[in-house]
């Protein structure tokens, strides 16, 4: 909680603006501490399920938002215009104390200028990955932003070395977990279980999902299941279906804790997949113009969130052109034979549970970030 009495705070009209699943994520947990610490607090949004259910008024899910790649945003140029104008006619209706984006650094960095201008002040919960590339943003972050919140151990001290005083926050998929309550299976099935996720936006379905799916074929000794994304539809995976391939919705947290082995799209599921231990192979492709931009513009060695935070190459990553059934098969048996887990899949237990340890902050993100939005500072 933020606070044990009501807050009297003088903030009275919060919007927030999720572009993602897990920003709903997070988002839900922050509108619930906001409210519980203010009740009369009015909190529009941008986001969705999480964040509509926790108790603020959503215009826009973000499913309608998620365009995520160099060329897949260039290619929707126009409607991302037009949602960001759509916006913005919104948040001036509404007229807010605070604007509060969290993560979707491409629209919310864009926003908070607006809204910096027009008075209104600005928090970034999550940091964009300006130490992996776009460090141009440290200029655009002082100028915009009031207040960043990061989760990730190392950004601290990183900001510091850049002149900026940031607030370290920990992770909240850590409070995201504690919080669910959700009974996960046991394993131990007849035949070893296989998670499969193919990542949430459409573009990444569209890459994915064939290449998982003829994985999947190609390892019978597996049962393989799919997680469905928030925000999708079974429709989105009737590849999967029409191969026999059960997919499952509201349950992806519980799955990765009783599954035996995983293949993760690169994003907050990897991260997500170490922390419940789930041996994986991280693996991403994407349309070749924006892999051919990333490789100029991206200063990671890694592309997977448990390797950059281990900073080692403690899981897998099968990139673009190296992310093929056969390429990925191997990798997923060299985790598991169908029989029983290989040491590097145990390997990898083991360096996952130093992640946990270097998340934890000594208080809930989401506690922290509300604290300092009611506190006008």
């Amino acid at each position: 909680m933020v606070q044990t009495r009501k807050s009297k705070s003088s903030i009275q009209r919060v919007f927030m603006i999720a572009g993602e699943a897990s920003g709903d994520a997070y988002g839900g947990m922050l509108v619930s501490e906001l409210l519980n610490a203010q009740p009369t607090l009015e909190i529009h949004c941008w986001g969705g399920d999480a964040m509509e259910k926790a108790g603020a008024t959503c215009h826009r899910h973000y499913r309608t938002l998620a365009f995520m790649g160099i060329w897949e945003v260039v290619k929707n140029a126009l409607t991302i215009r037009h949602r960001f104008r759509e916006c913005w006619n919104q948040i001036e209706a509404f007229q807010p104390d605070v604007l509060v984006g969290i993560d979707y650094p491409g629209f919310n960095l864009r926003m908070a200028r607006r809204a910096k201008r027009a008075g209104i002040t600005t928090h970034h919960y999550i940091s964009p990955s300006v130490w992996a590339w776009k460090k141009n943003r440290i200029k655009t972050i002082q100028r915009d932003i009031d207040r960043l919140h990061v989760i990730l151990p190392f950004e601290k001290e990183w900001y510091a070395k850049a002149g900026m005083d940031v607030a370290w926050v920990g992770h909240p998929l850590l409070e995201l977990l504690k919080n669910e309550s959700q009974p996960h299976a046991t394993k131990g099935q007849a035949k070893p279980r296989m998670l499969l996720l193919p990542g949430s936006r459409a573009q990444e379905l569209e890459y994915m999902l064939p290449i998982m799916v003829e994985t999947a074929k190609s390892l019978t000794q597996f049962e393989a299941v799919i997680a469905g994304a928030p925000g999708r539809t079974r429709t989105d995976y009737r590849l999967a279906e029409e191969a026999g391939i059960p997919v499952e919705f509201g349950r992806t947290r519980a799955l990765m804790s009783s599954c035996d082995v995983g293949l993760v799209t690169s994003g907050t599921a990897t991260l997500e997949a170490a922390l419940l231990g789930l041996p994986h192979v991280i693996c991403y492709k994407t349309s070749r113009v924006t892999y051919a931009l990333a490789r100029i513009l991206v200063k990671s060695h890694w592309i997977g969130l448990p390797n950059i935070l281990l900073n080692k190459n403690a899981v897998q990553e099968q990139i673009q052109a190296q992310c093929t059934p056969s390429a990925l098969r191997s990798a997923v048996l060299a985790l598991h034979d169908g029989q029983a887990l290989g040491s590097s899949a145990k390997q990898q237990l083991q360096q996952f549970q130093q992640l946990g340890r270097a998340l934890q902050s000594d208080r809930p993100a989401s506690e922290q970030v509300a604290a300092s939005i009611l506190a006008g500072k």
